[in-house]
């Protein structure tokens, strides 16, 4: 199994990224992986798509284009002082002028990233915008997003729970980074299991329950099976039953899931509101 080797912390520079980016520093002295910090900053001529026509404005766009830069680099050299200064962790700043979403699938594939850290929420004008650059992530980039809450503080993660829906994943490297961070950790995972009442599985999800079975065989992990006829309540309620779960893991596969996810107001409570941090991938 490939471990976690290269790691995307992007920061708007806000209390709240850089509460992320420690956790990030964190997990990349754990899995001595390479971190990358990337910052989108946003120039008159980027948010308005051209120049201004007018010769002396265009002159004054380059000033603030070259303020902007200036001031990106000072807040890379704040970040370098503060909480990188006698860490032993290899790091690289990167910045772009593209709107954040675009950087940071740019930063991915360049990078060939195998996990994103971010703060599942923003105080910049630019990630009020959008709404939530992590909700938008979770649901545009095949890589995993590991969304950290506002209060999370990075320790040793001793259970995870993985929601499935017992339905097939053709490529066993899906689980990639949830079997490296519970190989780290040491962790037990708890795979759940949500199905409506008195439903029992089906042919299907027997094969594909074997099949996790074979991907999470070198880890420890235990079965269990919730109630409920909604998979965000099924995570809610066992969570509220088990508070010593140190991570969530989901892997939805429907747009609609998607969307309920990073909007709905139980989901909110999952990923927004708790201290947990949460990973999200895509089978």
């Amino acid at each position: 199994m490939k471990p976690i080797k290269q790691i995307l912390a992007p920061t708007d520079f806000s209390d709240r990224a850089t509460r992320a980016l420690r956790y990030a520093i964190s997990l990349a002295q754990t899995f001595e992986a390479k971190l990358f910090i990337l910052h989108a900053y946003q120039t008159p001529d980027t948010a308005i798509g051209t120049p201004y026509p007018m010769a002396n404005l265009y002159v004054d766009t380059l000033a603030v284009n070259k303020q902007v830069v200036q001031e990106v680099e000072e807040s890379f050299e704040e970040i370098k002082m503060k909480h990188l200064v006698n860490k032993k962790v290899n790091y690289e700043f990167i910045s772009s002028s593209a709107f954040p979403e675009e950087a940071i699938e740019e930063a991915i594939k360049e990078k060939e990233i195998d996990l994103v850290v971010m703060g599942n929420r923003g105080d910049s004008d630019w990630e009020k915008l959008l709404g939530s650059t992590t909700s938008h992530m979770m649901r545009r980039t095949s890589c995993p997003i590991l969304a950290i809450p506002e209060n999370a503080i990075y320790a040793k993660v001793d259970r995870i729970l993985f929601a499935t829906d017992y339905r097939q994943v053709d490529q066993a490297a899906t689980f990639r980074v949830l079997l490296s961070l519970a190989t780290m950790f040491q962790a037990q995972i708890d795979v759940l299991h949500i199905t409506p009442f008195a439903e029992k599985l089906n042919h299907d999800q027997l094969a594909a329950g074997e099949a996790v079975e074979r991907t999470f065989h070198a880890v420890r992990h235990f079965y269990h099976q919730q109630e409920s006829e909604d998979v965000l309540d099924g995570i809610q309620a066992y969570l509220s039953q088990h508070d010593n779960i140190g991570l969530v893991a989901v892997m939805p596969r429907d747009h609609d899931l998607w969307e309920r996810l990073t909007h709905s107001s139980v989901a909110k409570e999952i990923v927004f509101e708790s201290d947990r941090p949460v990973l999200a991938f895509h089978p």
